[in-house]
């Protein structure tokens, strides 16, 4: 009995020992799928003064950015007595924008037409995977029936009605 016992011991820490991977065949682990890289966390392609050029073009003032924590921070704005546009973004530096966002707040009867430049201005962004027909298109569709989509590298989001309309545009990678 002693001798059945000892043998079925020895087996176990033989059958341990190659589970370890410690005896038999040198083996390599099997090698996990590739893991899916991960979205870009900037607007690859898109700069900064692409932006404050284009906000500038359509009548907003843009000023310096300003430096919060490690990301920086333009605001472009411009304001009648009935309409009101302010657009930001971010970035870690001035050729990796993350985040942009544009605010068109109207009193009285809003109209499509005052918020449409500003609009299509940024659903036109180029950036990496950018496809700018169908970013227009989305946000058309979207002013009536707010929600978000992903288009290329970027997140798109729409959200208000005309008398106060966000629209967002992000890295699907950044963590804004």
């Amino acid at each position: 009995m002693e001798s059945h016992l000892g043998r079925l011991l020895a087996a176990l820490i033989v059958a341990s020992s190659v589970v370890a991977g410690g005896c038999g065949k040198d083996t390599k682990p099997q090698s996990a799928a590739p893991a899916t890289p991960a979205a870009p966390d900037h607007l690859t392609g898109l700069h900064a003064s692409d932006l404050t050029k284009g906000f500038r073009e359509r009548g907003l003032a843009c000023k310096e950015p300003v430096l919060e924590r490690d990301t920086r921070h333009w605001v472009c704005e411009s304001a009648t007595p009935l309409v009101q546009y302010r657009a930001e973004f971010y970035a870690k530096a001035p050729g990796r924008v993350e985040y942009i966002r544009a605010v068109i707040t109207q009193s009285g009867a809003a109209k499509l037409e005052v918020a449409a430049p500003l609009l299509a201005f940024v659903a036109n962004q180029r950036y990496e995977g950018a496809d700018p027909a169908a970013a227009r298109a989305w946000v058309e569709k979207a002013v009536a029936s707010p929600g978000q989509t992903d288009i290329g590298i970027a997140n798109l989001k729409v959200s208000g009605d005309l008398s106060r309309l966000v629209f967002e545009l992000k890295a699907r990678g950044s963590d804004w």
